[in-house]
């Protein structure tokens, strides 16, 4: 078995943000005929998902959690920076997701793509793919 890890930089230009990360996961993983990879964002106000990268879905990921989490709703951590909604937002869905790799590919669904949510930008963030296999 092998491991590799690869980490990359995502530039945010807006406070919600919907951004395809496949791509730039995709380069990790080319190496491995069988294996997983596991996608991991190093902060706590922004989110992987997997999902479709539809243009209308990408707006409304970040729309339906403002709606779920308003910006302006009563947060005890809003008096240190005023972000306590992306903390719980990010908490809902999660800074990690795990696909398997099958012949140097991402092996995942007709439509499924990996999405980083952003909810507290812009920011620039750190995420790490770690692949093992073979």
């Amino acid at each position: 078995m092998r491991i590799f890890t690869h980490e990359f930089e995502v530039r945010t230009d807006s406070r919600f943000q919907s951004i395809d990360i496949t791509e730039e996961v995709k380069k990790t993983v080319k190496e491995f005929r069988d294996g997983i990879a596991f996608i991991f964002v190093k902060h706590t106000t922004c989110a992987v998902i997997i999902n479709e990268g539809e243009s209308g879905l990408m707006e409304d990921y970040t729309a339906w959690m403002r709606r779920l989490i308003p910006p302006e709703g009563e947060f005890k951590h809003n008096v240190i920076d005023n972000n306590g909604h992306a903390h719980i937002s990010a908490m809902f869905l999660g800074n990690s997701k795990v696909v398997p790799v099958r012949d140097g590919k991402l092996d995942l669904g007709t439509w499924q793509r990996v999405i980083l949510l952003e909810f507290d930008g812009p920011r620039t963030r750190k995420i790490q793919v770690k692949v093992m296999g073979e």
